[in-house]
């Protein structure tokens, strides 16, 4: 069986992302097992940049220890995300600074890699006008994943959300990306 981890940045769970990564999902193997975070519920505490994890392994805070099992599980993880002003939204963005403990296991601690499961990822996002962002928030996600052994092989944005519904089209490029990631196919360079 196969782990899915979903992260849900909207603060609406009828969001526009959500619906492109509920295409996205479609092509994901039978057996699957889905597990959903959504980072408004969550509520994860903001990095504090204590250094706790620089002397021992793991973050002082423990609002994200499920969260952090489930990550290290997952055989693919997806991001569903708004673009707001160029990038994550704050509460999505938290959890993103809270991987800090995991870039302590690497360089603090010589633990290569931080996380011995290797997972294959895609985001899914939205944005309102032209999104101005979307390429950097794809790129930060690309550069985290250096460290947690994950390979981002998929991207998809929808602009123009604002204006318009999302459309068949937009779902089945959604769709595509879904099967770049349960597949073996290289980055679906749909961003």
């Amino acid at each position: 069986m196969k782990n899915i981890l979903v992260v849900y940045g909207s603060p609406r769970a009828d969001s526009g992302s959500a619906a492109l990564a509920r295409a996205l999902l479609e092509p994901k193997p039978a057996d699957a097992a889905v597990t959903e975070y959504h980072a408004y519920r969550l509520n994860a505490r903001p990095c504090l940049g204590c250094g706790g994890c620089d002397r021992k392994a793991g973050c002082v805070q423990h609002d994200l220890d499920q969260f952090y099992s489930d990550f290290e599980a997952a055989d693919y993880v997806v991001f569903a995300s708004p673009v707001y002003n160029g990038g994550f939204p704050a509460p999505l963005k938290a959890i993103l600074d809270r991987f800090q403990c995991y870039y302590a296991l690497r360089f603090a601690h010589g633990v290569r890699p931080p996380i011995k499961k290797h997972r294959r990822a895609a985001l899914v996002m939205t944005g309102g006008c032209e999104a101005e962002g979307s390429e950097h928030m794809a790129q930060t996600l690309r550069q985290q994943f250096t460290v947690l052994n994950a390979e981002l092989v998929a991207a998809v944005t929808v602009t123009g959300t604002d204006r318009r519904a999302l459309s068949e089209p937009d779902f089945a490029r959604a769709r595509e990306a879904g099967a770049a990631l349960f597949g073996e196919k290289g980055e679906n360079k749909n961003a």
